[in-house]
């Protein structure tokens, strides 16, 4: 009997664990940083974005996914930050230059507020997301 109420609480556990690894976030951006002096980054402040923890896809005020598609390399954890990177290479985009996205939200912070930072080119956000 007390093996078979330990196994419900496994799956149940389990059970939980894959829900929450599926909850998408709702980001906000709170400030920018840009290594050049022309950057638009400043604009975004205050903004709203989602991210779809399945795919890593960004719609909102900040976006990855263009001609290529993100790859999750981290679905976050207590213990580890969600990760997901989106490149394009010279032959995929505008012809002008590959491109590098990379977005990193600490899934391990304890609470509803996870911070996040995401690098487009020379620009880099930092703010916080939520469960969705």
């Amino acid at each position: 009997m007390n093996i078979r109420i330990a196994i419900i609480g496994l799956v149940a556990a389990l059970g939980c664990s894959q829900a929450i690894a599926s909850t998408d976030y709702r980001c906000t951006v709170e400030r920018t940083d840009s290594t050049t002096e022309s950057s638009l980054g400043h604009l975004f402040i205050g903004k709203q974005f989602t991210v779809e923890r399945r795919t890593g896809v960004m719609a909102g005020a900040l976006k990855n996914s263009y001609v290529t598609a993100p790859q999750v390399i981290d679905p976050g954890s207590t213990q580890n930050s969600f990760k997901v990177v989106t490149t394009m290479q010279l032959d995929q985009g505008l012809g002008v230059g590959s491109a590098v996205y990379a977005l990193v939200i600490n899934e391990y912070q304890d609470g509803p507020r996870k911070n996040f930072v995401f690098l487009e080119g020379d620009d880099v956000y930092f703010g916080w997301c939520e469960h969705f």
